[in-house]
């Protein structure tokens, strides 16, 4: 089984693709666990008419972290994925993920992700490359939570820490890379991550100036200007050599169009054209039964 925490607060316009995103993944056994902070936006209610595969608890919790490890408690999976409630899964991404887990044995097992708008048209292709411990360390996290999963026993009991407020990812991903977990990559677009004023990315980093010293200090980084570059330059230099600048190049043709897949025939088309003509891979035979209909 794979469980996907999502931790939401008043998120409720978003949360429906979320859950829909998540209910339309085929060839596994999914439950999706809703850890909302007690939202008075709808999402209550939403949740209520949910389907008996989201296991749900609206309650007050002390942020992202804290709702995720409320979250992770109640799983019973043995892989773990984390989806925000403003983001949402692309079709066949979680399969794709879990049948290289079983190849490869690794721990954490992470696609590519693409950006949307608030309304789920496409802005962009965020493509990565195979893992590399100096990137993540001096550039930062480049993989995409929205497009990951982690081997259950791997994160522990509570791994993601209350007081990083903005880069719990990354803290994590430092954390597993520390206890020694294997990293693998599959060029497959996986998530779709939104870009809205009201998501805690919009605001200004040195907001967030404690998160960042906690983070560094925890897992003696010592960055400095020149090693962040050259971070950057190796971010740079890893994704040309994956082929992920042709995949981003050859995904502007789709940019605005609604991926949103699991609402609309133009979404469905989207899907499919992402992955025909960006990653030169079929589609899943559901998708194409879908899109034949449509």
């Amino acid at each position: 089984m794979l469980s996907v925490l999502t931790p939401s607060f008043q998120y409720g316009r978003f949360l429906g693709d979320a859950l829909a995103s998540v209910l339309e993944q085929n060839g596994l056994e999914v439950e999706h666990i809703v850890q909302d902070g007690g939202s008075t936006d709808g999402t209550v209610e939403l949740l209520r008419a949910a389907p008996p595969g989201v296991r749900w608890v609206s309650e007050p919790d002390g942020g992202q972290s804290d709702a995720l490890n409320r979250a992770l408690a109640r799983a019973r999976g043995e892989w773990v994925a984390w989806l925000n409630a403003d983001e949402f899964y692309l079709p066949g991404g979680l399969a794709r993920l879990l049948d290289a887990a079983k190849e490869t044995g690794a721990d954490v097992v992470y696609g590519d992700c693409v950006f949307v708008d608030e309304q789920g048209r496409v802005l962009r292709l965020v493509p990565q490359h195979r893992f590399y411990r100096r990137i993540l360390e001096q550039f930062g996290p480049f993989i995409a939570s929205c497009a990951t999963i982690f081997r259950r026993e791997a994160l522990g009991e509570a791994p993601w820490d209350p007081a990083v407020e903005r880069i719990m990812d990354w803290d994590l991903y430092l954390r597993l890379t520390a206890a020694g977990a294997r990293f693998h990559w599959v060029p497959y677009p996986v998530g779709a991550f939104r870009v809205h004023a009201s998501q805690i990315t919009a605001r200004p980093a040195d907001q967030f100036e404690d998160s960042y010293r906690r983070v560094a200090a925890r897992w003696h980084l010592g960055r400095t200007r020149a090693s962040v570059e050259a971070g950057r330059a190796l971010h740079g230099l890893a994704k040309l050599a994956a082929g992920s600048y042709a995949r981003q190049f050859r995904a502007r043709r789709l940019r605005g169009r609604d991926l949103r897949w699991f609402r609309s025939a133009e979404g469905w088309r989207t899907a499919v054209a992402l992955l025909r003509e960006v990653y030169r891979l079929p589609p899943p035979s559901r998708l194409g039964e879908r899109s034949n209909a449509s």
